[in-house]
């Protein structure tokens, strides 16, 4: 009977020492678990931009605003943005981008307009991952001037580089779209000339929606 008793007792205890207790919930010393963040990029991307801006043509030791282009009339500014590219790291995006600033201005049966597309391979970095970004490029560029008084409709188009910069922030919606704000300034660069546009430079600040 005291044998018996004593195994009953010493049973238990033994259990009791064998139970580790409560764990934590990782091991000390080991990494915590990741999850993977509610919002963030793809490997790739895409995106448009609206805005206005202004810009200049220069030649001959002189410079043409877009609204001297436009017969000293007010135009209709217009700035555009087209980009599709990879995200190659959370905080660098590499794409090609098609970006547009135009003047155009009507009346009196005269139609007049200047405008500079370029047409760039862009670097965009992210220095916090989201919010602030700055940009930069460089690539292709198309000046054209255009003329329809209702008998003449004459465009005359001049290729060249530029190179192109630019600053901007980005705010989240949703889980993968983003409305940014933005301001670029580009230079082009057409070659030297005794009679056309030897050079232009444009800024435009506009609203971009991307998805990622």
């Amino acid at each position: 009977m005291r044998k018996l008793l004593a195994l009953l007792i010493a049973f238990p205890l033994a259990a009791a020492a064998q139970d580790p207790g409560p764990q934590p919930p990782y091991a000390p010393g080991s990494r915590a678990p990741r999850y993977a963040p509610a919002q963030q990029r793809d490997n790739w991307y895409i995106g448009f931009g609206v805005g206005m801006g202004d810009g200049s043509v220069s030649g001959q030791g002189g410079s043409l605003s877009f609204k001297e282009l436009n017969y000293d009339r007010d135009p209709t500014r217009l700035a555009l943005n087209f980009k599709v590219g990879w995200t190659v790291t959370p905080r660098l995006l590499l794409g090609l981008d098609i970006t547009a600033a135009r003047a155009q201005a009507s009346g009196s049966g005269l139609t007049t307009s200047a405008q500079i597309t370029n047409y760039d391979a862009v670097a965009t970095f992210f220095p916090m991952e989201r919010g602030f970004f700055v940009r930069g490029g460089l690539g292709l560029s198309a000046l054209s001037l255009a003329y329809d008084d209702g008998f003449d409709d004459v465009t005359d188009t001049y290729g060249g580089t530029n190179i192109l910069g630019g600053l901007g922030y980005a705010f989240w919606l949703g889980k993968q779209f983003n409305l940014t704000v933005n301001l670029d300034a580009s230079k082009q660069f057409y070659g030297s000339s005794d009679t056309a546009p030897e050079g232009s430079q444009f800024w435009m600040l506009y609203a971009g929606f991307d998805w990622y």
